[in-house]
């Protein structure tokens, strides 16, 4: 059998004439007298009613408060030294024999400074598609990622001795077919298409085909992917693995493989104390401080591994998100794209400053 319980009134938050609590001289009291019989029910009625609304109270602040350790940046590509280039997904560039594409779903990607200057207008990016090219000093593997420089007769320059996209229009005459090709010219003045690899046969071009766009360079998808959000379950791919809760729940993953450490992040650690809630924080748009694991030393392999990461050849990708949850479910993270060491001090757990190769 339950009790019907009057949820007491304060005189602070109510505009109700009878409240049953007052604050005078700084000391929360009651207004009102109780029978000592009734005084433990009474009280633990009480806590139980103030863990609530202090309960209530933490979820709306956290929801509410933007958290003081993030910094309000205006994120655009320029202040992010990135250039959006189109992408079109459904231009396949094929690596093999001609393959028909279409340019019919434009998106784009941002590149960081470190692939030169790029501009909109003249480069933009694309599949490869087969293997043809995937032979000698740089290989072009089936699914890269090709930064192309569109060729006019204004920049067309000279052909010879780069590695082509090459048009023509298909038999049916109402789309185009597409070819990724080495231009070498014969001593008779013709050109030949060569394929990198050797289980190719090179292809002599004719007066249907023409020169689309200038190859510039292979593209890493994690350059595409600085800026964008991703689930926990997506990050994996990113770096060639599959997702499992065991290795990708932590916030420390070591992929021993790919010479990589990935770092993922909650700024807002609800649930935690004020003031070990944000010792994950910015310190500047291109300066983050981190700190470890309690398990981790300066001395420790995982210590020295964030330490000594550049001498060791080891990438460190940061990806950020400022709660765990987002409208119920478990919230994205932002990939900031690699880091650098600069500083630490502690141990157990590590503080540790990064800088970011794109703020």
């Amino acid at each position: 059998m339950s009790e019907k319980v009057r949820v007491p009134q304060t005189g602070g938050n109510s505009t109700s004439k009878n409240s049953d609590f007052r604050i005078k001289d700084g000391r929360f009291e009651a207004v009102f007298t109780l029978a000592d019989g009734h005084r433990q029910k009474f009280e633990l009625m009480v806590q139980e009613i103030i863990d609530y609304r202090l309960a209530a109270y933490e979820i709306r602040r956290i929801q509410a408060e933007v958290p003081s350790n993030v910094i309000p940046f205006v994120r655009s590509d320029k202040a992010n030294n990135l250039t959006s280039l189109p992408y079109f997904p459904n231009l396949k560039i094929a690596c093999g024999h001609f393959k028909t594409g279409t340019v019919d779903a434009e998106e784009y990607r941002s590149l960081p400074i470190s692939y030169g200057h790029v501009d909109p207008h003249r480069h933009f990016i694309a599949r490869a598609s087969g293997n043809s090219m995937n032979g000698g000093k740089h290989p072009i593997q089936d699914g890269d990622y090709l930064l192309l420089e569109h060729i006019t007769s204004t920049n067309a320059g000279s052909i010879t001795g780069s590695v082509m996209a090459i048009e023509r229009q298909d038999d049916a005459g109402d789309g185009f077919q597409y070819l990724l090709r080495h231009i070498v010219k014969t001593p008779g003045g013709s050109y030949v298409l060569h394929a990198t690899n050797p289980d190719y046969q090179d292809m002599d071009a004719t007066e249907d085909m023409h020169t689309l766009a200038r190859f510039k360079a292979v593209v890493n998808p994690l350059d595409l992917a600085v800026g964008q959000s991703f689930k926990r379950e997506d990050i994996a791919p990113l770096f060639g693995e599959t997702f499992n809760s065991g290795s990708w729940n932590a916030g420390h993953v070591t992929l021993a493989s790919k010479n990589a450490i990935v770092l993922l992040v909650t700024l807002n650690k609800q649930g935690k104390v004020a003031d070990h809630r944000y010792l994950d924080h910015w310190i500047d748009d291109s300066t983050f401080h981190w700190q470890s694991q309690n398990s981790t030393t300066p001395i420790n392999k995982r210590g020295r591994d964030i330490i000594e990461h550049e001498q060791k050849g080891l990438a460190i990708h940061l990806f950020v998100r400022e709660s765990r949850l987002h409208n119920g479910k478990g919230a994205p993270f932002v990939y900031h794209g690699p880091v650098r060491y600069e500083s630490h001090e502690g141990s157990s757990p590590m503080s540790v400053v990064f800088s970011l190769a794109t703020p």
